[in-house]
C-alpha cells in the first residue's frame, strides 16, 4: 500500500513540476504572458507573450485567436516608429527559434485584439497557430494599466 501511495505522490509531483511546459515529439514549448485591460469606451488591447523554445527545431507562429469569442479578433503586430510617429504593423509570422525564447513587449511585438472588454482580474484564453499544424491554447490574466506600468518601471534585466 505504501508503494502505491509514494507512486501516486511522485507522479503528482512530476505533474505540479510540468505545468505551463508542454512537451510534443520530444519537445517542449513553455508560453507565458499578459493581457492589457481596456480602457472604458475602447474595444482593443493587447497581448504580450513570452514563448521560451526548448526544442531542438525552430518554430513559427503564425496565428492567434481569441477562444471565447468568434467576434473579436486577434493578429500578430509589431511597432515601428518612423519619423517620430508608432505605426502598427501586421506580423505574418513570428520565428521562435530553437533554443531561445521571444518576448513580446509594449512598444515593439505585441498581439493586437479587437472587440474585447476586459478588465484587471480577469483571465483571456487565446489560441496560438503555428505552422506545423501545432494548435495551442492559453490563458493569460489581465492586468489593470498601473499595475503594467508599475511591474515595467520596477523590473531590473540582469
Amino acid at each position: 500500500m505504501k508503494t502505491v501511495v509514494n507512486k501516486g505522490l511522485i507522479a503528482a509531483a512530476l505533474l505540479l513540476a510540468t505545468a505551463g511546459v508542454t512537451f510534443a515529439q520530444g519537445t517542449a514549448l513553455e508560453i507565458g504572458g499578459f493581457v492589457r485591460e481596456t480602457l472604458p469606451g475602447l474595444s482593443t488591447s493587447a497581448a504580450y507573450l513570452e514563448l521560451k523554445n526548448h526544442a531542438r527545431e525552430g518554430r513559427s507562429l503564425t496565428g492567434v485567436e481569441i477562444a471565447q469569442s468568434a467576434q473579436a479578433l486577434a493578429s500578430l503586430h509589431t511597432t515601428v516608429e518612423r519619423d517620430g510617429i508608432s505605426r502598427m504593423r501586421p506580423v505574418e509570422a513570428l520565428a521562435i527559434p530553437a533554443g531561445q525564447s521571444v518576448k513580446m513587449a509594449p512598444g515593439g511585438l505585441h498581439v493586437m485584439l479587437e472587440g474585447v472588454k476586459l478588465r484587471a482580474g480577469d483571465n483571456l484564453s487565446l489560441r496560438l497557430l503555428f505552422a506545423n499544424g501545432e494548435i495551442r491554447e492559453v490563458v493569460l490574466p489581465v492586468r489593470g494599466l498601473q499595475a503594467d506600468s508599475e511591474h515595467h518601471h520596477h523590473h531590473q534585466h540582469g
